[in-house]
């Protein structure tokens, strides 16, 4: 980062306290950052609640790895924080104002230090504020549904995700997992065999000894949470979210605790964090846009559906897919 130095600006500061910044006029601004002592501070805007709870857990975290959209920082129970520059909030997302900064160049497995009030990374002398964060909790909508409308508007969104994913390399995944269709993933050599087991105790209402299945999905695929996983997560998170509104199934409890140590062993820490989350009901809102409308609610938009498929290269077709196998067997 690039910094231009200069005594605070009381008109600056009046802004920032305007929007809940308690900042000094003896304060230094770094870009409009202000720098206490010797951390340039940059207020986050929001945070979910798993993240609020491993602030309150965890004192301190590692980086795990940059992306244009933010930071991954991995705590010492492998939990991953995203510090995240886009809008997009979720569990455990630490939303940052992208006006202030770009996200600092950090030092692979340099300390951060973590508190409910802060994230200090002492090595780039930055400090992001919590104090005025937001706490973002994805709450279920409580109004059910006629089923009728939600079966409706599953049609309607199946129809707009194959318009949309016309040269998807991965819409024969989204494909496979629609009643009737032949199973057809030909890129990921044994995708197709678990996932026609999958299906088979789906439509039996049985998930014992899905862990079999999930367990060879997780890991497989490219991406930086590959697509088995998130397929996986897809069906892991309308399972437990809407588990009250949906057709019951035998072994959901018994297959998230298989999952979770599974997830542990198989495949990323990102990937993991994200399947715990699921197994909470909790999600990206960008997923539970697309999802909650099927059972609550306004529908969901154009929009709502673009911004879940552009989730990742591959993540958001594929965490769609596996909404959708649950969806159009159990709803």
């Amino acid at each position: 980062m690039e910094f231009i130095i200069g005594r605070a600006n009381p008109q600056t500061l009046d802004q920032n306290q305007s929007l809940g910044y308690n900042y000094s006029k003896d304060d230094i601004l770094l870009n409009g950052l202000t720098m206490s002592q010797d951390n340039v501070i940059i207020p986050a805007v929001s945070l979910g609640q798993f993240a609020k709870q491993l602030l309150h857990r965890q004192e301190n975290a590692v980086p795990a790895g940059i992306s244009s959209r933010g930071l991954y920082l991995r705590s010492p129970d492998e939990t991953i924080l995203f510090l995240s520059f886009e809008k997009f909030r979720g569990p455990l997302t630490v939303n940052i104002n992208n006006k202030y900064a770009a996200m600092p160049e950090t030092i692979p497995d340099s300390p951060v230090f973590l508190s409910p009030t802060k994230i200090t990374f002492p090595g780039e002398g930055i400090q992001i504020n919590l104090k005025n964060a937001e706490v973002w909790n994805a709450s279920l909508p409580s109004r059910r549904l006629p089923a009728e409308i939600s079966r409706s508007r599953l049609e309607s969104t199946i129809k707009q995700t194959l318009q949309l994913t016309e040269r998807n390399d991965y819409q024969d995944l989204f494909n496979s997992v629609l009643p009737g269709n032949t199973i057809r993933i030909p890129d990921l050599p044994g995708f197709d065999k678990h996932l026609y087991q999958y299906l088979v105790l789906l439509e039996n209402k049985k998930l014992t000894g899905a862990i079999s299945e999930f367990s060879s999905l997780l890991g497989l695929g490219p991406g930086l949470t590959p697509l088995g996983d998130d397929f996986v997560l897809g069906v892991i998170l309308t399972l437990n979210r809407w588990e009250g509104a949906l057709i019951p199934v035998q072994g959901l409890e018994q297959l998230n605790s298989d999952l979770l140590i599974a997830a542990g062993e198989k495949t990323t820490s990102l990937s993991a964090s994200l399947l715990a989350c699921a197994i909470e009901g909790a999600a990206d809102e960008r997923l539970l846009a697309v999802l909650d409308p099927f059972f609550a609610g306004e529908e969901s938009s154009p929009r709502d559906l673009e911004n879940l498929l552009k989730w990742g290269s591959s993540s958001g077709i594929a965490v769609l897919a596996g909404m959708v196998s649950v969806l159009t067997r159990l709803l």
